[in-house]
């Protein structure tokens, strides 16, 4: 479920923050209004390739389950010569590498196994390297990149996005409203069909400062109706039944973001004064680039409730002119919440992944060797083997099913309608700016 979740979190941070911050926020993406369309669509279209009409080769197709599957034991995929592009043995066991390359070609992005691919060097191109590496009898580390070719925008042009979309919000929420649903009405329209916001709240401070409090209902049930019922009953099943609350704090314990979901409703509260995020209580000072992020999240799976608390990261703000990123490290293992039978089972291989270096993940845009902007998304983690394991790995592996050929079809193609209003939009707007 952790992709369709990461999925939806994705297009609620990127599209609702946009069509709130509307006019200003979609015109940063470049000095004027012709670099910012070239941009912006570039931007767009890299996405909305990735999402149609998605073929993969059998090989890919099959590596791609199975690694799901067991991602908690790969002992049980180390032999498998029918996932890798690379089998290799080291000093301390099992070296193994999958590499896939995809692209658009005749309207169908398709992921093909291609050992040591170039970097994506067309507009919409990724590359995937999955690799695990034996680290003693029963433990093993995963190490993962993804890249994809995003336009030219340099990276550091979104600090000027991020701004312009929080100084948006400095101003009341009805003038909000107005201004996204004149500037984005297909986008407002195509993203309506699933979240909507339900309401804006803004509060000028006496510091010059204004707190924001903005809510975005998730509603699933239209989509039935609109040609996409497999994916609708999956996000009711996985994603409206979620609860989950994240956190951005300095080391002080001040929160510069907030954001909780319960009962299909999204919470987003945070201060900003002339596009800076400030402190949400207290005297204003600027963000930190090394702050604190906290996370609880609980599922109802079945009979039972799944899911843990405290789970916090160092978070760094990885700002340069040819990269932009959020690393996030987790070191701390959480407090987790379990069915009985899996409590009785915990012992040290739930605290693995978290010593040492912890999990490693880390999320931004950087400039490639050709002068491309490439969305890169990197993840490490280290696991050991157990039953405890291999039945969480169960338990995300029956989500994966779920979603898997009728659900991501449906979803590819929800997601492909929605930045092709994005481009429409924007295209229309850099008209008349």
């Amino acid at each position: 479920m952790r992709f369709t979740r990461s999925r939806l979190v994705f297009v609620a941070a990127m599209v609702v923050p946009l069509v709130g911050g509307c006019r200003a926020a979609a015109m940063a993406h470049g000095g004027d209004a012709r670099t910012a369309l070239v941009h912006f669509d570039d931007l767009i279209a890299g996405f909305e390739y990735r999402f149609t009409n998605v073929g993969r080769h059998p090989k890919v197709q099959n590596g791609r389950m199975r690694i799901a599957r067991y991602a908690f034991a790969p002992s049980k995929l180390v032999d498998d010569t029918a996932i890798w592009t690379s089998m290799r043995t080291s000093r301390t066991g099992a070296d193994r590498e999958v590499e896939w390359q995809a692209g658009l070609v005749n309207n169908r992005f398709t992921f093909t196994p291609r050992a040591n691919g170039p970097v994506p060097s067309r507009l919409g191109e990724q590359r995937h390297l999955i690799a695990v590496s034996q680290r003693g009898p029963a433990e093993w580390f995963w190490h993962t990149v993804v890249e994809h070719h995003v336009g030219t925008m340099p990276p550091s042009r979104s600090n000027e996005v991020a701004r312009a979309l929080f100084a948006s919000a400095e101003r009341p929420g009805t003038a909000m409203r107005v201004d996204y649903r004149a500037a984005f009405p297909r986008t407002t329209s195509a993203l309506g069909r699933l979240l909507t916001i339900d309401s804006i709240v803004t509060t000028s401070q006496l510091d010059g400062s204004t707190l924001v409090s903005m809510q975005i209902r998730i509603d699933a049930r239209n989509l039935a109706a609109l040609g996409f019922p497999a994916y609708a009953r999956f996000l009711q099943k996985y994603i409206e039944a979620a609860r989950y609350h994240l956190r951005l704090s300095d080391r002080y314990g001040n929160d510069y973001f907030d954001a909780s979901a319960v009962n299909r409703l999204l919470t987003l509260r945070f201060r900003t004064r002339r596009g800076e995020l400030q402190p949400i209580t207290g005297p204003p000072r600027p963000m930190p680039d090394t702050m604190l992020f906290a996370m609880d999240a609980s599922i109802k799976y079945g009979l039972f409730t799944i899911g843990f608390s405290n789970l916090i990261a160092d978070f760094v703000h990885v700002d340069s002119p040819r990269e932009n990123a959020w690393q996030l490290r987790f070191t701390r293992e959480p407090k987790w919440h379990l069915p009985l039978i899996a409590e009785q089972l915990l012992n040290s291989t739930i605290r693995y992944p978290f010593e040492g270096n912890g999990v490693y993940m880390r999320l931004g845009l950087r400039v490639g060797p050709g002068g491309q902007t490439l969305s890169e998304r990197v993840v490490d983690v280290a696991v050991k083997e157990s039953a405890l394991m291999r039945w969480l790995g169960n338990l995300g592996f029956g989500a994966m099913t779920d979603f898997a050929g009728t659900v991501e079809e449906e979803e590819n193609r929800f997601l492909t309608e929605l930045f092709r209003a994005m481009r429409a939009d924007m295209a229309a707007l850099a008209r008349t700016s």
